[in-house]
């Protein structure tokens, strides 16, 4: 009886417990729903990524020297003057040849960097090498760009290299050196005055000293060495120094030279039909860009007139110079 008792409160007490729960959602609006668990799941998705790449690198593929080479590729300066040497760099561009907006070049002795000062011995820098040409049969993407150096006389004999640099429209570059090339030896002599000019004189007069500058045109040190005939005809003129137009002409011995002027005219050195080397008379190569400095020496000339002479004199005086290394 106890039992039956019980179960019946628990019954009423589930009961209320479900009444109070219906009233409750009834009055705050909250719905109780089962969902199943068991649906399709979406557990990736693919996305498309997009670039429009409008701009490419240039590529830099070649970089050599064009001109003027000799057999062994190297280069011949000229002396007393420039020589132009010309880097020719290809270029490749998928965008086109005509997106290369700017070329620069070094030139320069290894023995500094391809970034130093500009120097006429060791360094050329062109930042305004102009425009690339396309190379036939590569769709126009391929290119040959040239820059030219102006190099001088007494560059440095020694390893030299080409560093270019070509830039495109968008900001990219491209870098490339050359291989190694030598500039070879020039030996060269510049001499002021193509007339050593006495003036008047009368016979049994020594001259005042006349001043002739010798200057080293080439990049090695040079001996400078002498001899002269009359007139400008050797084969006639090889035994005086001087043919005039009385017919008595100046011998050997009355016309001399010497490095200094610091001599009577019996101690300076006779010119003669022999060649002759000057001594203490080494001129050094050319080390500064704004001046000759020492590379610029002076010979000083004296003539005595012998008795007899008459008229207008005149004769030849040949300078040469020989590689001062090997004398």
């Amino acid at each position: 009886m106890i039992i039956k008792i019980k179960k019946k409160i628990l019954q009423l007490t589930a009961y209320l417990l479900v009444g109070i729960l219906l009233a409750i959602t009834l009055f705050s609006g909250v719905s109780l729903i089962t969902n199943s668990v068991m649906g399709l799941n979406v557990t990736n998705q693919t996305v498309i990524a997009r670039v429009n790449v409008s701009n490419t690198e240039p590529t830099l593929y070649e970089v050599k020297i064009d001109s003027p080479l000799d057999a062994q590729r190297n280069i011949d300066l000229t002396a007393n003057t420039v020589t132009a040497v010309i880097c020719n760099g290809s270029v490749f561009d998928i965008n086109g040849f005509l997106d290369i907006k700017n070329v620069t070049a070094t030139l320069y002795d290894i023995s500094v960097a391809s970034n130093a000062l500009d120097d006429n011995n060791t360094h050329y820098t062109n930042s305004t090498c102009g425009n690339c040409t396309s190379i036939p049969g590569t769709n126009n993407q391929n290119a040959s760009c040239l820059c030219q150096f102006p190099v001088q006389y007494y560059a440095n004999s020694a390893n030299w290299q080409c560093n270019m640099t070509v830039n495109d429209s968008g900001g990219l570059s491209s870098n490339r050196n050359s291989s190694f090339f030598n500039l070879n030896e020039v030996v060269g002599i510049n001499v002021e005055n193509p007339v050593l000019d006495y003036g008047n004189m009368s016979v049994s007069q020594t001259s005042n000293y006349i001043r002739q500058n010798i200057t080293n045109g080439g990049n090695i040190p040079i001996n400078v060495t002498l001899r002269g005939y009359g007139g400008d005809n050797e084969s006639i003129g090889q035994n005086v120094t001087m043919i005039c137009e009385s017919g008595t002409n100046i011998t050997f011995g009355n016309q001399r030279f010497y490095p200094g002027n610091n001599l009577a005219f019996g101690e300076m050195y006779n010119l003669t039909n022999q060649t002759r080397q000057i001594f203490n008379l080494t001129i050094p190569q050319r080390t500064n860009d704004r001046s000759f400095g020492n590379s610029s020496n002076s010979s000083f000339w004296k003539l005595q007139v012998p008795l007899g002479a008459s008229g207008v004199c005149n004769g030849t005086i040949i300078f040469g110079a020989i590689d001062a290394t090997l004398t």
